[in-house]
């Protein structure tokens, strides 16, 4: 069935030019909710905390020309997006289309492991290195030669992301231990592969590669 298409809404002072015509737009604050950020037009689904435009991320295309943003910000929204594996990529599509090259997208997620990820209804997409590394194009073709059974999305769909730095927020249950060298990252890996709530986020930035 098709998706209904929603009207984005956005607050600009009259006179206000076409949103397509404000060149100054460059970075994106998007799935804000509460967290709205100077200096970027914040977007979210809901009217709730007043963002900057009113927009549903899994509603395409976004409204933005193509090559236009130089720098996203997907602060704890990337996980609510995307329960439908097409309205994924598309989401990904979208990012590529929008984005410079070179542009940059930080990506905060909960791990999927963590009570904060599990007890959330609204949690429909676990976020991993592994999935992101599915829109490398470099990793593809790497998987490609080595005859690897992992999904070829950049080559598919045409686009290319570079995971430049993979961090992780340690629970604090295990930041102690950690902190005085009784555990260290391998320990801590090890554990995030057994137990649930060993980490509790992880944050990715992504290189648009064009």
């Amino acid at each position: 069935a098709t998706l209904p298409r929603l009207k984005s809404r956005v607050r600009i002072p009259s006179p206000a030019p076409k949103l397509s015509t404000m060149s100054y737009f460059k970075k994106l604050n998007l799935g804000c909710g509460d967290k709205l950020m100077e200096g970027y037009i914040n977007i979210d689904k809901y009217e709730t905390f007043n963002p900057d435009l009113a927009h549903d991320l899994e509603i395409f295309p976004y409204p933005f020309e193509d090559e236009t943003i130089n720098e996203i910000q997907m602060i704890h929204i990337l996980e609510h997006l995307g329960q439908n594996p097409d309205v994924f990529i598309n989401i990904m599509k979208e990012l590529y289309r929008i984005c410079i090259n070179d542009a940059e997208i930080h990506i905060r997620v909960p791990h999927p492991r963590h009570d904060d990820y599990l007890s959330d209804p609204t949690h429909v997409r676990p976020i991993t290195t592994l999935s992101l590394a599915l829109f490398d194009l470099e990793e593809n073709k790497r998987w490609q030669a080595s005859g690897a059974a992992n999904s070829r999305m950049a080559m598919i769909h045409n686009v290319n992301f570079k995971i430049m730095k993979a961090d992780m927020k340690i629970d604090k249950k295990y930041q102690k231990p950690f902190n005085s060298g009784q555990l260290n990252i391998s320990d801590i890996e090890n554990y995030a592969s057994k137990y649930n709530n060993v980490i509790k986020e992880t944050y990715y930035l992504l290189k648009v590669i064009k």
